[in-house]
């Protein structure tokens, strides 16, 4: 994915180019669950780079998560940097601790498509299940066989096998 960073934000639902320390946050209080989600995308210094971040908040931590734990998830972090010109690339994209840099083919459309996901669910005030979103999202379309076209099989017969003529 090479395209100019307002094409970037408006596949992150954000609708305003960003300027530099600028950020657009989403965030959502499940009293239920005792949890907190936020999502934010911002643009660094200078407007030399971009994030997108989403992370989940705990209110309390549960016994056994006491010793060590802060009681925060980071669940995507995405990095964006100029190349040539206006056009910017992702450089980073982790999904709940695992790097998904190169890891398939579109796993940049795939890190964007699971962020507006969020802020969508986040904006019907819902907290998503980061874990099935992950597993339906991030995987690699190329496994599944088929091809582009959803065809499997051989060419197509040439024109004079078809028509029936001989020489």
């Amino acid at each position: 994915m090479r395209e100019p960073i307002d094409k970037i934000l408006q596949k992150l639902g954000v609708a305003r180019p960003l300027a530099a320390y600028e950020a657009q946050p989403w965030f959502l209080h499940d009293e239920d669950k005792g949890m907190t989600c936020s999502a934010e995308v911002r643009m660094g210094p200078g407007a030399r780079d971009a994030e997108a971040e989403i992370q989940l908040l705990k209110d309390e931590l549960d016994a056994d998560e006491e010793s060590g734990a802060e009681g925060r998830e980071q669940v995507l972090f995405m990095r964006f940097e100029p190349l040539t010109g206006d056009l910017w690339s992702p450089k980073v994209l982790r999904v709940r601790g695992e790097d998904f840099y190169n890891a398939f083919f579109d796993w940049e459309g795939k890190g964007c498509k699971f962020f507006k996901l969020t802020i969508e669910a986040l904006q019907m005030g819902e907290i998503p299940d980061f874990e099935a979103m992950a597993d339906a999202n991030m995987v690699d379309d190329s496994e599944k066989g088929g091809g582009r076209r959803g065809r499997i099989g051989r060419k197509s017969p040439s024109a004079k096998n078809a028509i029936g003529m001989k020489r």
